[in-house]
C-alpha cells in the first residue's frame, strides 16, 4: 500500500528533523519546483532535485541550528498545505530568530512536484541578515 500525499509529506518533515536531507532529495521529483520567499537568508526560487540541494546548504550557512516545528497539516487530494514555525540560531548575527509560515505541497503519484513556502510578516529576523 502507498502511502497518502499527508504521509509523504509528514515524513519530509521526520527526515528533516533528523538532519536527513538526502533522504528528502531522493523523494523529490527530480524536476521540482521549490520556493521560499527572498526575504529569508535562505531563500529563492530552485528548480530540479541538484537545485533544491542548494537550498538545504543555504540553510547550513546562514542558520548555525533552525527547527521547524508542525503546527497542523491540511490535506485535500494532492496538495497538502503544513503550518509551521521556525525557530533557529543565525550565523550572521549569532541572534536567535524565528518565523511562522504556511508549506504547500503538490503531488503527482506520491512524488512531491512544488513547493512553496509562504512567511508568515513581519519576520523576526535581525534587518541585516534577510540580505544575501
Amino acid at each position: 500500500m502507498s502511502q497518502s500525499p499527508e504521509d509523504v509529506v509528514r515524513g519530509m518533515y521526520e527526515a528533516f528533523a533528523r538532519a536527513e536531507i538526502e533522504a528528502i532529495l531522493n523523494k523529490l521529483d527530480e524536476r521540482i519546483d521549490w520556493r521560499a520567499p527572498e526575504n529569508l537568508p535562505h531563500g529563492g526560487h530552485f528548480v530540479g532535485r541538484d537545485n533544491v540541494g542548494r537550498f538545504f546548504q543555504g540553510i547550513g550557512q546562514h542558520w548555525e541550528t533552525l527547527t521547524v516545528e508542525v503546527e497542523d497539516v491540511l490535506s485535500a487530494g494532492d496538495r497538502v498545505v503544513v503550518l509551521v514555525t521556525a525557530r533557529g540560531r543565525l550565523r550572521a548575527s549569532n541572534e536567535d530568530a524565528s518565523y511562522t509560515a504556511a508549506h504547500a505541497w503538490t503531488l503527482r503519484d506520491g512524488t512531491p512536484v512544488r513547493f512553496a513556502e509562504t512567511v508568515d510578516a513581519p519576520l523576526t529576523l535581525p534587518a541585516a541578515v534577510g540580505t544575501a
